[in-house]
């Protein structure tokens, strides 16, 4: 399983490689359709994570605990997407959503960190991505560029 490990550590650099370009865009400007279509692909794509997660066998039982840590954090994601999408469908705006949309990136952060340590099949990992695709359609909404500092003359 050190190739589901290597699979996990490469998933997560990617993961946080495309975060950290989507934290450098400017806000965007708010489409309450569009962002709403993004957080219904984010609560499908974290579903099919979940499920992806659920039926996985146990591979190493010195693993377990890990791989179960992992599972109940995705299952904590997949609410908290789920809500999110809910929220905009019903006209919530950016005010309204954006400490739904900060609880689904601290989960999102916390599910990399216990992928990297769980042995999780490389099958898996195209859920993944997914989800960080379907996140990155939504960050330009949410976060936006650090303001950034004139040079001295």
């Amino acid at each position: 399983m050190q190739r589901g490990i290597l699979a996990a550590v490469y998933a997560a650099a990617f993961v946080s490689v495309l975060g950290a370009a989507g934290a450098r865009a400017e806000l965007a400007t708010w489409d309450q359709a569009r962002v709403t279509k993004y957080a219904e692909e984010l609560a499908v794509a974290t579903d099919d994570l979940r499920q992806s997660l659920e039926s996985i066998g146990i591979q190493n039982i010195a693993n377990a605990n890990e791989l179960y840590q992992v599972q109940d954090t995705v299952k904590l994601l997949d609410t908290a997407s789920e809500g999110l999408a809910a929220a905009l469908k019903n006209g919530k705006g950016r005010d309204e959503t954006l400490p739904r949309y900060k609880r689904v990136e601290l989960l999102r952060r916390d599910a990399e960190e216990e992928g990297q340590r769980a042995d999780i099949p490389e099958n898996v990992f195209d859920k993944v991505f997914s989800v960080g695709s379907a996140l990155i359609k939504l960050r330009p909404y949410y976060v936006d560029e650090p303001a950034k500092e004139a040079p001295a003359e």
